[in-house]
């Protein structure tokens, strides 16, 4: 099957499924929280971007030409007034009412940070913290109430490791080639309440590995054509994957609802 056969494809799924997107964008934007990332994508061997929104009923993709900003407009992340759930990028504390970050991030950061600082306990007892609290959230109902005192408790005790770290890198100064550790650190204590968020909110997920999820579609589609020849051809693929998804998580039969797709009028 040709490259122009497949576009067209793509473009008349996408063309066929408005009110599907509109569906999905309408309850993203009515949802308490949505998970939203960048990947990168190439059309033509030039860098776009590929932006996701997702919550476990609903997901939309989207291409665009560029991050930031421009790359948000248009977007469900735009209008969105609920809990954002991303990885630290900043442009998205521009928008939502509130914001989680992924946990899964400084977990893998702090590891890191055990391994290149080893004279350091800081980061060993945070990454211990983070997986308790972690592991506390999922044993506890969605429904049931947030334990004040539990929140508290642990609050005090990332409070206490933040103190530690500032005393250690006080006595032993991060060298100028290996600031990692002190900038985790430092990103640590200004965005704690936005770390520890999905405590007081358990609607909230303490990841987003959704995101991550959906976007390794989009890498694994790029390994395959390695580039778009159209901007077009990469929204339209964006379009289909989206609805498709949204299908799957709505644990709809895809061959029957695809099918009846391509055969409406």
């Amino acid at each position: 099957m040709s490259h122009g056969m497949i576009c067209g494809l793509s473009k008349e799924f996408s063309l066929k499924t408005q009110d599907e997107q509109n569906d999905a964008v309408s309850s993203l934007l009515s949802a308490p929280f949505m998970c939203t990332d960048f990947t990168g994508a190439r059309v033509n061997g030039e860098s776009v971007q590929v932006n996701v929104c997702a919550n476990p009923g609903a997901v939309k993709f989207s291409a665009r030409e560029h991050k930031g900003h421009e790359g948000v407009a248009g977007t469900p992340v735009e209008d969105y007034q609920g809990t954002l759930v991303h990885d630290h990028d900043k442009t998205f504390y521009n928008y939502g009412g509130n914001h989680q970050e992924c946990l899964g991030h400084p977990l893998r950061y702090l590891k890191g940070s055990i391994e290149n600082e080893p004279d350091l306990i800081w980061s060993k007892q945070m990454r211990e913290l983070l997986q308790e609290v972690i592991h506390y959230r999922n044993s506890i109902d969605d429904d049931a109430e947030p334990v004040v005192e539990n929140i508290d408790a642990y609050r005090q005790k990332y409070l206490d490791i933040i103190d530690t770290a500032r005393s250690e890198y006080e006595y032993e100064p991060p060298t100028k080639y290996n600031r990692d550790g002190f900038n985790l650190y430092k990103k640590l204590e200004d965005y704690i309440d936005n770390h520890l968020l999905f405590l007081s909110d358990h609607r909230l997920p303490a990841t987003n590995y959704l995101s991550e999820r959906l976007l390794r579609l989009i890498k694994r589609k790029l390994k395959q054509v390695m580039t778009f020849r159209s901007f077009d051809c990469l929204s339209y693929y964006c379009d289909a994957l989206g609805v498709i998804e949204s299908l799957r998580m709505a644990e709809r039969n895809l061959y029957s609802c695809v099918s009846d797709i391509f055969d409406q009028q």
